[in-house]
């Protein structure tokens, strides 16, 4: 299907198909693009260029802060930050960190907004190569003297614990405040922390030989559904009081902590044997997160200034759904590697057959569903058909943002809050 926005009825277009662009971005998008888009490019144009995905609007205030030391080995830029924590003989020792915010998602489905932003960070730091350790979440409520907002609390809470667990990845710390500014959107902050030697760093981005020696791209977990479909948009979007929310819960993915245990410890295995064999230099990874298969492997090529070719028609998957569905679900539990083609009979074995991916959930496994091209263009096909053929980098910066602002100072207000019994008690 073709969507021609450059008439009068591009609103109508965008409310229709549900693209949270406005009718000024998709009509420059198409004037860039040179023809009409598919629904598929629509869809990937209103989930990439999202807030959440883009930082179209904030990316010019958060590269003012301060993210260079002396004991920075990598700032932001790709799924966590690297810091030197001490070296000996040469070799640093480094904590790896991720922050997510699952705001949205928390204040109307809070036990599953609250875990799969615990899953998120987790996957964000094991795919740079280290070890997750623990947990800490920065927490903002409503007025603690309203039920629904006691009831978002402890639910928040238990969702943390509830993937937290599993994973035996203990929660070491945090903070929590309570204020009316939040009841119609609590702040559910996640952070993660993981372990690992310098040397060891998995970057988030393939290297420059990756299009001459022509990388494979593997989607490894959980097959896609259409769970968190549109998440990345639904998180940059306000709630309005005339607002469907259970339409809305449609956009919060589903968490599987089991199979992420799982997942943790197979790709720590991977590490290990690479590490082992001398190829550990031949893979980058990424977490499929916000905007999904997408996501991931336009920002693994495209930041290197590469593009890719997928084939949507060889991801594994569960369920029919149409194909710009598979493409940008938020189906939780799952990473795109990126690996040179020695190495992709290899570590597709690795998951299906010796860690048995599919035996821990249904249709869970690896699949190879394209590759990196060198021209940047980012191309994906599903049974012979062509949903997006656009330059990647479009997609992953075509809508950039110089907004006015005003300060406004904070009022304090202090409520006492104590945990009795493993239940929070407002005072």
């Amino acid at each position: 299907m073709n969507l021609d926005f450059s008439g009068s009825d591009a609103a109508s277009l965008l409310r229709q198909h549900n693209i949270p662009l406005k009718v000024s971005e998709v009509q420059s998008l198409q004037k860039q693009l040179g023809r009409p888009m598919t629904l598929t490019e629509a869809n990937v144009f209103g989930i990439q260029l999202s807030e959440h995905c883009s930082y179209k609007s904030s990316r010019k205030f958060l590269k003012g802060l301060p993210t260079k030391g002396e004991n920075v080995i990598l700032g932001p830029a790709e799924d966590s930050g690297v810091v030197r924590v001490f070296s000996d003989q040469g070799e640093d020792y480094a904590i790896v960190v991720t922050h997510e915010s699952h705001n949205h998602p928390s204040q109307i489905v809070p036990y599953e907004g609250a875990a799969t932003g615990v899953g998120g960070v987790m996957r964000d730091i094991l795919c740079m190569g280290s070890r997750p350790v623990g947990c800490i979440d920065s927490l903002r409520f409503g007025n603690p003297e309203k039920n629904l907002q006691r009831n978002i609390a402890r639910e928040v809470v238990k969702g943390i614990a509830g993937y937290g667990n599993p994973l035996g990845v203990p929660n070491v710390g945090g903070c929590v405040y309570f204020d009316e500014g939040f009841n119609e959107n609590c702040l559910v902050n996640a952070t993660g922390i993981g372990v690992l030697r310098g040397a060891e760093l998995i970057h988030s981005y393939v290297p420059p030989q990756a299009a001459e020696e022509k990388w494979d791209l593997l989607i490894v977990g959980k097959p896609t559904d259409n769970s968190g479909f549109g998440g990345a948009s639904f998180a940059s979007d306000t709630f309005e009081e005339d607002d469907d929310l259970e339409a809305k819960k449609a956009a919060v993915q589903e968490p599987n902590p089991f199979l992420e245990r799982h997942l943790i410890a197979s790709i720590l295995d991977l590490f290990e044997t690479l590490k082992k064999e001398g190829t550990y230099d031949k893979i980058s990874c990424k977490d499929l997160g916000a905007g999904g298969v997408v996501c991931a492997t336009v920002e693994i090529t495209d930041a290197a200034g590469f593009g890719a070719d997928i084939d949507l028609e060889k991801l594994h998957t569960v369920g029919q759904y149409p194909p710009h569905v598979f493409a940008c679900s938020e189906t939780q539990e799952r990473f795109c590697f990126a690996c040179h083609p020695s190495l992709t009979d290899q570590i597709v074995h690795h998951f299906r057959e010796k860690w048995e991916l599919g035996r821990v959930a249904e249709n869970a496994g690896a699949s190879v569903i394209g590759k990196v091209r060198a021209d940047g263009k980012y191309c994906v096909k599903y049974k012979g058909e062509t949903l997006c053929d656009a330059p990647a980098s479009l997609i992953t910066q075509g809508i950039l943002y110089d907004r006015e602002y005003k300060v406004v100072p904070p009022q304090e207000k202090k409520t006492e809050v104590k945990f009795e019994k493993g239940e929070i008690v407002f005072h």
